[in-house]
């Protein structure tokens, strides 16, 4: 029996390897704008498989390279392939969309989904290019969720996330140096390991709250000084073992303050929950009186302010409201609210209200009135129970004591609030008795029990 000699063998296994790879790999070209699913508007380059892009899943390898605005009806699952979207360019995708292991994203022009995204492989996003999320975003076992490169801005790398963006067993999310993101839910891990870094010169905001559980997760901020790169409106909580957050963090507030061109972006992102942009707010007393000024930048679907007033940063009361412009501006506009100073130390805050009922809180403000310093006792005389009263926020020195005639002290309590009340029993047989305050204020007062 004739065989072929070793090295033809060997030929051809390489001629038929190279041969087979190239039947594999699917390439391919748009060449007008339009319907994904339309075969007239891609170039198959590979000369083999399907006149357009597999959108279930089929295409394992090779690239789509997108040079026109294409739209994907229904979902999209990208298996092992490369999806390629140059800057100006777009696709639109109508569903969810997934990255299957071993696919690589990158985008430089425009990724809008409008469902759900899932990754189990690379997404990147360079300057220039934007990928807006309107579902919820999940990232699967890796580093699978990159923003931005090291460069210098502008242009910016853009993520935008409507709902919330979840990692799952150490889905690892980074935003580089020239990284935007806004996601309007919250962040979430339930997995160890899961690292969150945005390094220096990225920015963030988290309009919900960030909530890792698992064990080992770390959320690092590489930006050492303000503008800090990370706001989050909500709340941090790193639960898990060994879990930490490091670098600087910020609220909304702060982001406004210190950092107003990318407030500027978050607040005119189309949806955004950001109803108004506050330049400042302030306070001042004058004439015995609280007036507290404020000013907008910009007030976009916004209905009204409420005043809140608090004697102890803790717990408050609306205190008055005010009315916005009553139409979406870009100008400046100024307010101003005058209200009592009830106690001595006041703290204040502005409740935004947007339309449709959605609201935030501006940045606490305290003020010290020029109020006298009070306490007092009630009812005098007293039966079966009396209550101390003081008009500012005690400190841990304020105390009562309630003495007999001889000095010697029957009843000593500390004042931890405005008002703190007690029921006289056996304490306080009747009689005539001193109520002596101590701390911020020194009164005694002569109290008859009956």
């Amino acid at each position: 029996m004739y065989s072929f000699p070793i090295f033809l063998r060997s030929i051809a296994f390489i001629f038929l390897a190279a041969l087979s790879s190239s039947v594999l790999a699917q390439n391919y070209t748009t060449l007008a704008s339009g319907a994904w699913a339309t075969p007239a508007n891609w170039s198959n380059t590979s000369g083999w498989g399907n006149a357009t892009p597999s959108t279930t899943g089929g295409h394992t390898s090779g690239t789509a390279t997108v040079n026109h605005n294409m739209v994907v009806s229904g979902n999209y699952a990208l298996a092992s392939a490369t999806l390629l979207i140059n800057a100006g360019r777009s696709v639109t995708v109508t569903g969810n969309f997934s990255v299957g292991g071993g696919g690589t994203v990158n985008v430089y022009g425009v990724l809008e989904i409008n469902g759900d995204v899932t990754l189990n492989s690379n997404l990147n996003i360079y300057p220039g290019g934007q990928v807006i999320v309107h579902g919820t975003l999940t990232v699967n076992s890796s580093n699978y969720l990159t923003v931005g490169t090291s460069t210098a801005p502008p242009p910016y790398a853009d993520l935008i996330v409507y709902q919330n963006i979840v990692s799952n067993s150490s889905g690892d999310i980074t935003v580089n140096r020239n990284g935007r993101v806004a996601v309007f839910g919250n962040v979430t891990a339930a997995g160890g390991g899961t690292l969150f870094t945005v390094n220096n010169g990225g920015q963030v905001y988290i309009h919900g709250n960030i909530n890792f559980s698992g064990g080992g997760s770390q959320i690092v901020n590489n930006n050492t000084t303000s503008p800090y790169g990370l706001y989050v409106n909500g709340t941090i909580t790193n639960s898990g073992g060994g879990s930490s957050t490091s670098g600087n963090t910020a609220n909304q507030a702060t982001m406004q303050s210190t950092n107003p061109a990318f407030s500027n972006w978050v607040q005119n992102i189309p949806g955004s929950p950001m109803p108004v942009e506050l330049i400042y707010f302030k306070g001042e007393v004058n004439n015995g009186l609280v007036v507290l000024n404020w000013a907008t930048a910009s007030e976009l679907n916004f209905y009204k302010f409420e005043i809140e007033h608090s004697v102890n940063g803790h717990s408050y009361q609306t205190v008055g409201q005010v009315h916005g412009a009553g139409f979406d501006t870009y100008e400046k506009n100024t307010y101003q609210f005058s209200t009592t100073a009830p106690a001595w130390r006041n703290y204040y805050r502005l409740k935004l209200m947007d339309k449709d009922g959605s609201y935030e809180y501006s940045q606490i403000i305290l003020i010290e009135s020029e109020v006298e310093l009070k306490a007092e006792v009630f009812p005098n005389p007293a039966v079966d129970h009396i209550s101390f009263h003081i008009n500012f926020e005690p400190s841990l020195n304020d105390r009562v004591n309630v003495l007999d005639p001889t000095g010697n002290i029957v009843m000593s309590l500390a004042l931890n609030s405005l008002e703190t009340e007690v029921t006289i029993g056996s304490m306080l047989k009747p009689g005539v008795y001193f109520v002596k305050f101590q701390g911020s204020i020194k009164k005694t007062i002569r109290l008859l029990v009956q």
